[in-house]
C-alpha cells in the first residue's frame, strides 16, 4: 500500500519520460532551426517590438535585455572582424579590447569586440585611431 502512493517530494524529483521527440525539439530550438525558439528566435522577436533609434544607441538607452541578446548573437552567430571585416569561426575569433588595457580600459563587453587574429597582433596596445590611421595609409 505505501508503493501507491506519491508524497510531495516525489513529484518534486522526479521527471517525467523524455524520448526522442523531447531532445530533437531542444535541440532545434537551443540552435534557432524553427522559428520562433531558441535565443535567436527571442532576439527576433524583441527586434520587431523594441523600436530604437542611433541616438538611443549612442546613449547607451537600450533596454539590457536586448543588448545582451545582441552580444550573443554578434559573439556566437555572425562572427566578423570588428576592422578588417572578415567572417570567422569559433577557433578563428579572438577578442580585441578597443581601449587596450595597458592605457585603462577593461573588460566590460561595451570593450571588447570579435577580431581576427592579424588584426588583434597589429593593434596590441595602440589607441584605435593611430591603427586605423596606420591601416589606411597601408592600404593608399
Amino acid at each position: 500500500m505505501q508503493s501507491l502512493i506519491k508524497n510531495h517530494y516525489d513529484t518534486l524529483c522526479t521527471r517525467p519520460e523524455r524520448g526522442p521527440d523531447f531532445y530533437l525539439a531542444r535541440h532545434l530550438r537551443r540552435k534557432a532551426l524553427r522559428k520562433g525558439d531558441g535565443r535567436l528566435g527571442r532576439f527576433r522577436d524583441m527586434s520587431k517590438f523594441v523600436k530604437a533609434s542611433v541616438a538611443d544607441v549612442i546613449r547607451g538607452r537600450l533596454d539590457p535585455c536586448f543588448t545582451r541578446e545582441f552580444r550573443f548573437y554578434e559573439w556566437n552567430v555572425l562572427i566578423f572582424c570588428a576592422y578588417c571585416n572578415a567572417r570567422l569561426t569559433r577557433r578563428s575569433v579572438t577578442r580585441d579590447h578597443v581601449i587596450p588595457r595597458s592605457r585603462g580600459g577593461g573588460n566590460e563587453p561595451d570593450n571588447l569586440v570579435p577580431c581576427c587574429r592579424p588584426c588583434n597582433a597589429r593593434k596590441s596596445n595602440k589607441p584605435l585611431w593611430k591603427f586605423l590611421l596606420e591601416r589606411e595609409l597601408q592600404v593608399a
